[in-house]
């Protein structure tokens, strides 16, 4: 039924993020909402890399990282650099770069959805939930930014 918390434990995510402390909070994040298993990588290549032996279900990745940034990655994966069944893997991206350039570019990738950091459970927990009931229902998600809090 759409709407309710998707079933994430038979699920892999791939967590791709440059700080290792944010990193470490994403995947705790993700423990929290009862994930089957959880890879990790720094950057986009080394994602990449991965991608070659490992099929994740669904991709948290940061924009900003070297040597392969979010971007770049997210080009890479849609164009089946790593195979046709990893090209339409969820991509969210996990970004502190809230810039409209920045989130049309991740549109116009293709990515799945944008989260700004810092980032809530609940809003985790939504982002994923809309995106794999989107997937069930045949319906590309569409990739909307999450508003910045207003401090």
């Amino acid at each position: 039924m759409p709407g309710q918390d998707a079933d994430l434990s038979k699920l892999t995510f791939l967590v791709v993020e440059d700080q290792e402390h944010i990193r470490c909070l994403i995947v705790q994040l993700l423990a929290r909402l009862e994930v089957g298993r959880v890879l990790e990588e720094a950057d986009g290549g080394a994602a990449l890399r991965l991608m070659s032996s490992e099929s994740p279900d669904f991709i948290l990745c940061d924009v900003w990282m070297e040597p392969v940034d979010g971007l770049a990655f997210l080009r890479r994966l849609r164009s089946g650099e790593v195979g046709t069944e990893n090209a339409a893997v969820p991509v969210v991206f996990l970004t502190a770069d809230s810039e409209q350039g920045t989130v049309m570019a991740a549109i116009e990738g293709d990515v799945d959805g944008y989260l700004v950091k810092p980032v809530s459970l609940a809003d985790l927990r939504t982002k994923i939930t809309a995106i794999l009931d989107r997937r069930r229902s045949g319906l590309r998600p569409k990739a909307v930014p999450q508003p910045r809090p207003v401090s």
